[in-house]
This record gives C-alpha cells, sequence and structure tokens, in this order.
C-alpha cells in the first residue's frame, strides 16, 4: 500500500481559504469591470447618436462651412447664395423667364423643391464642383462660381 503525504500533494492543494477568497474577489472585480466598460462605451454609442441627430440644429451657413472646408470658399459661396437665394430653401426664381429655379443654390433641378435644406447645400456644392472643378489646394472652387455669377448673372 502507498501512502501519500501532505507534503506529496500539490501546492494547490495546500492553499489557504483566505487565497481562495482573494481570487473569487478578483474574479468578481474584473467581472465588475468588465460591465461597467461596456455599459460604458454602448452610452457612448448612444451620446454618438444624438450628437448625430443635433447636426439637424445647425444653421445652413455653418453646414456649407464644414462641408467646403475652406474659408476663402465658403466666403464666396456665402456672397453667391447670399446673392442667389438670401439662403432662403423656398425660394423660386425664374431664370431669364425660361426655367424655374430652386432652393439655396437656385438651381434648374426638380429634387431641390422638396429637399430639405442640408440636400439642397449638398447638390449645390456637388454642382459647383462638377460645373467649377477644384481650387489649388483641392476645394470646391466657389469663387469661381461666384465670378462666373458676377459677370453672366447666373452660375
Amino acid at each position: 500500500m502507498v501512502r501519500y503525504l501532505a507534503s506529496d500533494a500539490p501546492s494547490s492543494a495546500n492553499a489557504s481559504p483566505a487565497r481562495g477568497w482573494l481570487a473569487s474577489s478578483l474574479l468578481i472585480a474584473i467581472g465588475i469591470t468588465l460591465c461597467l466598460l461596456l455599459l460604458n462605451i454602448s452610452s457612448k454609442k448612444i451620446d454618438s447618436v444624438s450628437a448625430l441627430t443635433k447636426v439637424n440644429y445647425i444653421s445652413y451657413k455653418e453646414y456649407a462651412y464644414l462641408k467646403i472646408e475652406s474659408l476663402s470658399q465658403y466666403k464666396c459661396l456665402t456672397k453667391l447664395y447670399g446673392k442667389e437665394s438670401a439662403w432662403n430653401p423656398r425660394a423660386v426664381g425664374n431664370l431669364t423667364g425660361t426655367y424655374r429655379v430652386y432652393g439655396i443654390p437656385q438651381g434648374k433641378s426638380e429634387y431641390l423643391r422638396n429637399a430639405s435644406p442640408y440636400q439642397q447645400i449638398d447638390w449645390g456644392l456637388s454642382y459647383i464642383a462638377h460645373k467649377f472643378g477644384l481650387d489649388n489646394d483641392g476645394y470646391i472652387n466657389a469663387c469661381k462660381a461666384y465670378k462666373h455669377w458676377q459677370l453672366k448673372g447666373w452660375h
């Protein structure tokens, strides 16, 4: 018959109850920390979503500045849209008696009649970029569009 002594047992079998309590407490603390971390991450997602919905509360001019990204080009854009529609998203004009033009950018597209002001700005900037290109720094060339408007009365 083989006899085993307590000294032959693995060291974990000789652990004290306090050591077991410490390990359990550590696992519980890690679990609570992970739960709080997940709650914090999900609350940040909610904050991000609410922040995105607040975008609708910035002015049309602020939105245009955020989109065009160049102060000098933005200044030209404000002059252009100020002359065209006074930044009125409901503006309807009559281009030389032949075309109706709509919204902030005073475009011929029927889309602009029912588009939100922010969509109108997006459309207008896309139009300017397509027709007048980019400036030397790579920004939408609203200054070239404004100069064209000064010469021709339209852009």
